[in-house]
């Protein structure tokens, strides 16, 4: 059977998220950085696209009435982490028009970022639009965190028709309980599992 062609949905890799002295640290992230690095490198070597998104908060975000304040846009915690960052990237904000072409804009760039103020990926309309333009392949998720944002973009995936593989070990939850109770609503969702190993390795 021929393998389908891949994109990874790199979820929220940012400092605030990942280092352990950042506002919204999720428990155990930093230790999953050479594998999100694993990831990357896998994807520049087989030329399979980068959809990153990326929390932008205002200052006063009404999100922070439930989290504390982080990924406050221009402040060091709202960066990527570098590991997570490909050479050719391009940003499309919320308020940024649609690209005239995606088949020019792809081959253009290695990886496309997606700002975005609430939990969902697809607040993002670039998003949606980036997730269609690529129907037919299958999306590898990874990030953070388990039990929120990489939840709900592995789940909008599935929702809409496409196929998911989730990495297993390049995923941390905010807590144990619910970053279980996320990935079994996701397998029950018809999500498949994976290693980073054997996703690097074309399995």
């Amino acid at each position: 059977m021929a393998v389908m062609a891949r994109v990874l949905v790199d979820i929220d890799t940012q400092v605030d998220f990942v280092d352990p002295a950042g506002r919204l640290y999720v428990p155990g992230a930093e230790r999953l950085i050479p594998r999100f690095a694993e990831l990357l490198a896998y994807a520049r070597r087989a030329r399979v696209p980068v959809l990153s998104t990326m929390d932008a908060h205002a200052p006063d975000d009404p999100e922070f009435a439930s989290w504390p304040p982080h990924c406050v846009v221009g402040t060091p915690g709202q960066r990527k982490v570098p590991e997570t960052l490909l050479p050719r990237t391009v940003e499309l904000g919320l308020n940024d028009p649609p690209p005239a072409d995606w088949d020019r804009l792809t081959a253009e760039h290695d990886q496309i970022l997606f700002p975005k103020v609430t939990l969902s990926a697809f607040e993002n309309p670039h998003f949606a639009a980036a997730v269609e333009h690529f129907a037919g392949h299958e999306f590898v998720v990874f990030g953070v965190a388990t039990d929120y944002c990489v939840n709900l973009a592995a789940a909008g995936l599935l929702e809409r028709g496409h196929r998911v593989i989730v990495v297993r070990d390049a995923i941390a939850a905010v807590s144990p309980e619910t970053g279980e109770a996320a990935c079994q609503a996701l397998t029950r969702r018809g999500a498949a599992w994976a290693t980073v190993a054997e996703i690097v390795s074309g399995a």
